[in-house]
């Protein structure tokens, strides 16, 4: 009996721990792309709202972090999402956004676009020109600097990297 419990015990670690490298194995990598973090702050639990817009975290104490991401020509985000909430204003140039549907959105500068509910999704400068973006991130306090974005695996039927 204790053997069994063993076998089973070493069995069920092996398989944990091959999903683990397997799925870092077949997450995309980003490329062309350079993130610098610009500020980062606790914002606790809030509440607030004006003129229709509300924005809380009543349940848990969240930060807000900003980034300037710059994407080179033909540089691509990877695919990816994020434990918070992602408002993506584009400063200069236009990105295009695919979801895991493989739907693609361009925005221009002067525009943006919000990430939300740990959707996947993939940017990618598809322009001549370096595009420069600045992520605003609502993420619960806990999360690590290195964690604002997880890496995923290409969703399957959806060819871009």
């Amino acid at each position: 009996m204790k053997r069994t419990t063993l076998l089973v015990t070493v069995a069920v670690t092996v398989l944990v721990l091959l999903a683990i490298v397997v799925g870092a194995a077949l997450a995309t990598t980003p490329s062309g792309v350079t993130a610098t973090p610009l500020t980062r702050a606790t914002l606790g639990k809030f509440e607030a709202k004006n003129k229709g817009i509300e924005v809380e975290s009543v349940r848990r104490s969240a930060d807000v972090a900003i980034v300037k991401v710059v994407i080179e020509p033909g540089g691509s985000t990877g695919w990816h999402h994020h434990p918070g909430v992602v408002m993506v204003p584009v400063k200069a140039g236009t990105v295009t956004e695919y979801d895991a549907e493989c739907q693609a959105t361009t925005i221009q500068a002067g525009h943006g676009f919000v990430e939300s509910k740990s959707e996947v999704h993939l940017v990618r400068n598809e322009g001549d020109v370096r595009a420069v973006l600045f992520a605003t991130f609502l993420v619960p306090s806990a999360t690590p600097p290195d964690g604002l974005t997880i890496s995923d695996p290409r969703p399957p039927g959806c060819h871009k990297r």
